[in-house]
């Protein structure tokens, strides 16, 4: 079988722009990674040094971990720098003007950058999903054990969930879903819920109280083991009704019981991949928790937003950086510095309104969508 020597596939012109903007690029992942990285969690992680009295070995290791974190922060940056320096130097020196007088259009001279971006947004997508979940949740082990805390023993008191039913018959209620079921425990302790809670209830209304000392989940079971308490039940008119005691109940409460082994993994947002994020996202659903479906949908969006950034940002900075009237100057990196301060201060507002349940989680896409349109707007301009 001929091989295929992918080099030798692309043209002279794709060659040259890939040739100069690799080496910038690199430079640039690593001066953001370093710098985002110092910022992120350097200044921590020296006071974890001196009053907490972590070697310094460990806060390399630590480092290291974080390290893919950072470079996925920094990589759509980059690109944006990267492309605002190398089509304003090629500017400058009045290449791209002789490369169009050559017949070469603007889209020849953006095709080579932007199917580069396309690869490494796709490496970044994957990267993001497989190795920086897995490396900020060793990291996070990691720190926790040097400083000799258990996660599991982190917020386990007061548990409350509740679970949504839907209404089959419309002409029943005006609304599409009612409370089926609300648990309570008091604290959760050495696999034990004490001083449990369980309301059941229908279309009609409350229909069972139950009361235990304790109660347990076994196995990754969807069934709620209940010890030692009483189950009543309530009246069509609201009063109670017959009283029974129990040593041991079992009911099954299969979203509940996902939903309280998922929490009892502590997961938080950098240590979900987009599995796990879905898993969640489909039991808060049938939970009716808007908060944490709000969450949910946002991370899980972001994961598809990241490599996305990248290849707007690509588009942007060439936007950007292409000057066919070169005796117009001005600073790249004072430009580029604007532009992310600019977009990360829109991303927040953004985030703010989401979290806020004033815009619908899809709105994380209107940064991205809002520096499309800056892009061909401004590339529209210099063709015509």
């Amino acid at each position: 079988m001929k091989k295929i020597n992918i080099v030798t596939q692309l043209s002279l012109l794709e060659r040259y722009l890939i040739s100069e903007i690799l080496p910038i690029l690199l430079f640039n992942i690593v001066i953001v990674t370093v710098v985002t990285e110092s910022i992120g969690i350097s200044f921590e992680q020296f006071n974890l040094l001196l009053n907490k009295h972590i070697s310094f070995e460990n806060l390399i290791y630590l480092h290291i971990l974080k390290l893919p974190d950072f470079i996925v922060i920094a990589v759509p940056i980059s690109m944006l720098m990267t492309t605002i320096l190398v089509y304003n130097k090629l500017s400058n020196t009045s290449e791209i003007i002789a490369l169009q007088s050559c017949g070469v259009s603007l889209y020849k001279l953006l095709s080579p950058v932007i199917n580069l971006s396309i690869i490494i947004g796709l490496i970044l997508f994957i990267g993001n999903d497989f190795i920086v979940p897995a490396t900020n949740y060793k990291a996070a082990i990691t720190l926790e054990s040097l400083m000799n805390i258990n996660r599991e023993s982190l917020k386990n008191d007061d548990i409350i969930y509740q679970e949504l039913a839907t209404i089959n018959e419309p002409k029943i209620s005006n609304k599409n879903n009612y409370l089926k079921y609300l648990f309570y425990a008091e604290k959760f302790s050495n696999g034990k819920m004490s001083n449990v809670t369980l309301l059941i209830r229908d279309i009609q209304g409350l229909k069972v109280i139950i009361n235990s000392k304790f109660a347990a989940l076994y196995d990754h079971n969807k069934y709620f083991y209940f010890y030692d308490g009483v189950k009543s039940i309530i009246n069509r008119d609201g009063a109670y009704g017959e009283a029974i005691k129990f040593e041991q109940l079992i009911i099954e409460l299969p979203n509940i019981s996902q939903q309280f082994q998922l929490d009892r993994e502590k997961l938080d947002d950098r240590e979900m991949n987009i599995f796990q994020i879905y898993q969640r996202l489909l039991i808060g659903e049938k939970l009716g928790d808007m908060t944490k479906i709000i969450q949910l949908n946002v991370n899980l969006f972001k994961r598809f937003n990241l490599p996305i950034s990248c290849i707007v940002f690509t588009l942007l900075g060439s936007s950007i950086g292409i000057n066919l009237q070169p005796r117009i100057k001005y600073s790249s990196f004072s430009f580029t510095l604007l532009i992310i301060g600019t977009i990360k201060i829109f991303e927040a507002v953004i985030n703010a309104l989401i979290l806020s349940e004033h815009i619908s989680s899809f709105a994380i896409f209107i940064p991205n969508i809002f520096a499309t349109g800056v892009s061909f707007y401004l590339l529209l301009k210099k063709i015509s």
